[in-house]
Parts: C-alpha cells; sequence; structure tokens
C-alpha cells in the first residue's frame, strides 16, 4: 500500500504540508531578548497572521492539505497520557531546577484545557502566572528585573521546516543548534509518536542526534541522495553520525551532498542561499558562489564513510541526478547589490509546490523575474512582516507528502 506520508523528492507535487500560524509568541517578544531569541526585528502579530494565512491559502488552492502543529498537539493532548509526557518533557528540556517552582508549573499546566496548554507552552510562561501557586518564595520572586518568563516563548516555531525532514517514511527529528530553538522539536516528537497521521511512520533515529542538524539543511533530492548543509547550524558532527547512520546501518540512501557555505547569520541554512526549483534547476545567492565548498559521501570499505572532494556544485548534482546539465540559477538577476539586498529578504528561500513552480515572497521582484525568465512559474505571496523573522516559504512549510519523481536512468 502507499505511504501516505513519504518525502523522496524537493520538487514533486506537494500533497501535504506541516505549518505553524504564528501566535502570541510574538507578542512576548521585547527588544531586550531579540538576540537571544534569534530574532532581528519585533513582527507585529495581526499582519503576520494574515500573510500566514494567505501562505496557506495558496498551498491549499494548489492541492495541498495544511496540517498545524497547534492543531495536531490540542487533537493528542486530550489523552491524559499524553498531556503528562509533553508537559514533562517540556519542563525536563527547559533550564528549570528548583522543585516548587517546577511543581508549580506542571500544576498549573495540567489544569489547562488541551488548546489553551498548547498556546501556553509556545508563548511561554511568564513568572507573574504561576508566582502566587508556588508554596514557597524563591529567588525569582525577589530579583528585579530580571528574565520575566519561566518558561521562554518560541517565536521561531513558524519556521516548520527546521523542526524535521521526512526522509522517505521516516521522521528525523532535528536537533537544534541554539538553546532558543531546542523546545520546538519536543512538538514534533509527540505528534510523530501519538496522532493518527503519522500512524505508520516511524523515527529515522530514536536517538538524539548530536548538536546540531536542522530541517532547512537536509534537501532530499531522491531515493539515492541526500544534500545536506554545512552552516552556522549544522555541524559536521551531527552530519558524520547521520552519514553513518543512513549510508552504512541503515543503507536508507546511496550518497550524501555536503555543502558548506559560510557560518553567517544571513545564511544559518543551506535553504538561505540555495533551494531546488524544477529537475534541473537551483536557485542560488551569488554572493556565496565562490565561499561555499563540496563533499560527497558514500558507503565504503569495512563499513565506514568515504568522503571526498574536488567536486564543483554543479558536478556533484549532475552525478546524483543523473543530468547532463543542471542550471543554476542566480537570484537578483546575478547582480551584486539587488542579490544581496534580496537575500536579506529570504529571496533563494522558495518553496517548490511542483516541478517548475514555486511559491515566493512578492517583494523580491528581481529575482522573482529571472526565475520567470528561466522557465519557472513564481506564485507570490506577501511576507513583509513573517520575513522579520528571517525565513521564507520553505522555512516556513514542513512537506510532509510529495508525490515522487519517475527516476532517471
Amino acid at each position: 500500500m502507499k505511504k501516505t506520508i513519504q518525502i523522496w523528492s524537493e520538487v514533486g507535487q506537494l500533497k501535504k504540508v506541516l505549518l505553524h500560524r504564528p501566535g502570541l509568541e510574538l507578542k512576548n517578544l521585547t527588544p531586550r531578548y531579540l538576540e537571544d531569541l534569534l530574532f532581528d526585528e519585533i513582527p507585529w502579530l495581526a499582519k503576520a497572521q494574515i500573510e500566514h494565512d494567505g501562505f496557506a491559502k495558496t498551498l491549499k488552492d494548489n492541492g495541498v492539505e495544511v496540517y498545524y502543529v497547534d492543531r495536531m498537539l490540542t487533537d493528542v493532548v486530550q489523552d491524559p497520557e499524553v498531556k503528562t509526557e509533553l508537559i514533562k518533557r517540556h519542563l525536563k528540556a527547559s533550564p528549570l531546577i528548583e522543585p516548587d517552582v517546577l511543581d508549580a508549573i506542571y500544576n498549573y499546566l495540567f489544569e489547562q484545557e488541551p488548546e489553551r496548554l498548547v498556546s501556553t507552552i509556545i508563548a511561554g510562561l511568564s513568572k507573574h502566572e504561576v508566582r502566587h501557586l508556588k508554596k514557597y518564595r524563591t529567588l525569582s520572586d525577589l530579583t528585579a528585573d530580571s528574565y520575566p518568563f519561566y518558561l521562554a516563548p518560541l517565536p521561531n516555531m513558524y519556521f516548520t521546516r527546521d523542526h524535521g525532514a521526512l526522509i522517505g517514511d521516516k521522521v528525523q527529528v532535528s536537533s537544534m543548534f541554539l538553546p532558543a530553538r531546542r523546545l520546538e522539536t519536543i512538538f514534533l516528537r509527540i505528534i510523530q509518536k501519538y496522532h493518527p497521521l503519522f500512524r505508520d511512520v516511524d523515527l529515522a533515529f530514536h536517538e538524539e542526534i548530536p548538536y546540531g542538524i536542522e530541517g532547512g539543511d537536509v534537501f532530499i533530492l531522491n531515493r539515492d541522495t541526500l544534500m545536506i548543509g554545512l552552516s552556522e547550524r549544522t555541524t559536521e558532527e551531527a552530519i558524520e553520525w547521520v552519514a553513518h547512520k543512513y549510508l552504512v546501518e541503515k543503507e536508507l540512501v546511496r550518497q550524501i551532498i555536503v555543502v558548506q557555505v559560510p557560518p553567517r547569520r544571513a545564511y544559518m541554512h543551506l535553504d538561505t542561499v540555495l533551494t531546488m526549483v524544477d529537475t534541473d534547476k537551483f536557485l542560488m545567492y551569488p554572493g556565496v558562489r565562490d565561499g561555499i565548498n563540496i563533499y560527497w559521501m558514500e558507503k565504503g570499505a569495512e563499513n565506514r564513510v568515504e568522503v571526498s572532494n574536488g567536486y564543483s556544485l554543479q558536478g556533484a548534482l549532475r552525478k546524483a541526478l543523473n543530468l547532463k546539465n543542471v542550471d543554476i540559477i542566480y537570484s537578483g538577476a546575478d547582480d551584486e547589490i539587488t542579490a544581496a539586498r534580496e537575500q536579506w529578504g529570504d529571496s533563494t528561500n522558495t518553496l517548490a509546490l511542483r516541478p517548475g513552480l514555486v511559491v515566493c515572497y512578492d517583494r523580491n521582484e528581481a529575482t522573482n523575474d529571472t526565475l520567470r525568465r528561466h522557465g519557472v512559474d513564481v506564485i507570490e505571496i506577501d511576507g513583509s512582516e513573517l520575513v522579520r523573522g528571517r525565513g521564507g516559504p520553505r522555512c516556513m512549510s514542513m512537506p510532509l507528502e510529495r508525490e515522487e519523481l519517475p527516476a532517471r536512468r
């Protein structure tokens, strides 16, 4: 029977996707803690929600089934045992250690209705909300001008791509590099374990991956090939660990292309500078053209991973995709100033709905025109507030099912 949750392509017809609509977590962003929470600006929530709804409508209008993280969590925590597991996992992963504080928060959260519980965990829990429930006064009750939250808000939640990736019919749960995002992956684990949509979907690994590997660096090119970014958020150690699992232990794929990009905030993941837009076309930010390194990983002798270099990006992609030619399209009309400005607005972070049809922010006019000149159809969406979180359509979506493309021989 055909699997309904499965990904073997970056550009096959998109059938199902997982999103998170921005919520009250954005209202808990303040200038003082922007850097800690990985934001440069504070999005206007009401407008961001309108934009996100427009993004979701675009997907639905193109035949995509849209699922939401909070709704799926709300469904599964109707079960008190699942509710308990979610709360305990969240508290264990938090920096809290004072027993009285933990008890007060646990009791407060468990008493909430499922929808309110999920909203609170994502939006953040301020100290004043539970301070009166504690049996004893602790230092946090007395310190002035201290951090206002017991549970920090998770404003990056709407970038669901980073939470994980489907490798075939297996869920690879990410290992977030920075503490501000590590709690987000708990939700995907709970959904995978308990939601009926994932009934026949197993984890790729039951162990935790070493820090860090994030979904924005993971590309499923075909049944034989993964492409992984070595970036600000994905490490050599994590890639080597994953490569041994996939290439040697599980033999799930035959090769992994590693694309090393400069470790900068602007290029935090590979998909901020490179995305696949058609079966033989990729969109790339020209500012990294001369700054990337390509490595090829495959199973070698004695059950080891063999690593080689010396490939160009086009050469590696041609080999992996079994193509005579791969077209690299440069964003911003390959103009240095235009490309840099538009890359900051996530011009290269496209989401393919099918081969040759992508969703892009409307603000990146030169890049969108460039794509059209290369035969790629573009659906533009408004994202003037969403982009303040440093992510585009690919970042904001975790594909759950794509139509598999015919193998090239």
